[in-house]
């Protein structure tokens, strides 16, 4: 009696404990463990400040608070969807699920002291998709130079009520900052970043950034920081300041405040930096108790954004991975 031959193991099968199952499920371990970092992040940044913000939030009608709530919603995904064009600018577009998980997590990173966490949880969160580091790293250093500049830039709305307010000296200062929008132009940009990856030692842009790329990605950053500032105005609006003056103070006071924090490296998301430089900046247009009631319901605002769409975009179920 003659036996069957034995078939041939399915190709698609790997043997549980084969070199390549043991590292994916090594990486997903430390993914998962670095997560549950970032969380503990926001959790111990909440726990330290969550008390004043709370007692801050009880001198606004609810429907503030709800409406400022949703334009940083709006604002933060637009932020979003600027990182999502400048990565498919370099050649990894990625799906809205898989990209929303990466960078809406990632985002925790920045309550922890230092501004490389949230790029660093990128480039983990991206390689397991299967995006190169180096992309990854430039998606975020674009992203991150265009939020700067343009905050910078827009800081100058918020110019007269400085000199109004007898804030003169910080006014005159802001009158040097456009000479930051060179950083704007093509050329200059190119030239930093291949000088940038000379001196890291990596390969070269791939593609040279245009003028068009760099209009669409300005166009999106000077949206995102108008709808941020809304909420700022909507806030000092609802503690007494005129809507009209207060306009260009917020978005300009905010824009510039945000662009300065991710600078100061050794505080986790600008901590007290930015609450104080809004507290300054809404000086001439609130008192004092109302302007520091809207910078802490502000920075409580924007923590339970990053919380909300962190724990959306980690609900999602993955589909498949990034080739």
């Amino acid at each position: 009696m003659t036996g069957s031959p034995a078939s041939p193991p399915d190709a698609a099968e790997e043997p549980l404990d084969s070199p390549r199952t043991s590292r994916s499920a090594r990486s997903r371990v430390i993914s998962t463990g670095f997560v549950l970092v970032l969380v503990g992040a926001l959790a111990w940044k909440l726990s330290g400040s969550w008390g004043d913000v709370v007692a801050r939030m009880g001198e606004q009608n609810p429907s503030v608070l709800f409406g400022s709530f949703a334009l940083c919603l709006v604002a933060v995904f637009m932020s979003f969807l600027l990182w999502r064009g400048v990565l498919a600018m370099l050649g990894s577009p990625v799906p809205v699920r898989l990209g929303a998980r990466i960078f809406f997590v990632a985002q925790l990173g920045k309550y922890l002291p230092g501004s490389v966490w949230p790029v660093v949880a990128q480039m983990r969160m991206g390689r397991e998709a299967g995006i190169p580091r180096q992309r990854m790293a430039l998606a975020f250093v674009l992203t991150l130079g265009l939020s700067v500049v343009w905050g910078l830039l827009i800081g100058v709305l918020g110019l007269p009520a400085l000199i109004s307010g007898g804030e003169g000296n910080l006014a005159w200062a802001l009158l040097a900052l456009p000479l930051v929008a060179v950083l704007l132009l093509p050329a200059p940009l190119n030239w930093l970043l291949g000088r940038a990856l000379q001196v890291l030692r990596r390969p070269g842009l791939e593609a040279p950034l245009t003028g068009r790329a760099i209009i669409v990605g300005s166009a999106w950053t000077v949206a995102f920081w108008v709808v941020f500032g809304l909420h700022v105005w909507a806030l000092a609006v609802g503690l007494g300041a005129d809507a009209v003056t207060a306009l260009p103070v917020a978005i300009g006071g905010f824009a510039l405040a945000f662009s300065i924090g991710p600078l100061l490296v050794v505080l986790p998301a600008g901590a007290g930096f930015r609450e104080a430089a809004i507290f300054v900046l809404l000086r001439p247009v609130l008192d004092g108790p109302e302007a520091t009631a809207v910078a802490l319901t502000s920075r409580g605002l924007l923590m339970a954004t990053d919380g909300v769409l962190a724990l959306a975009a980690g609900l999602v179920p993955r589909r498949h991975r990034q080739r």
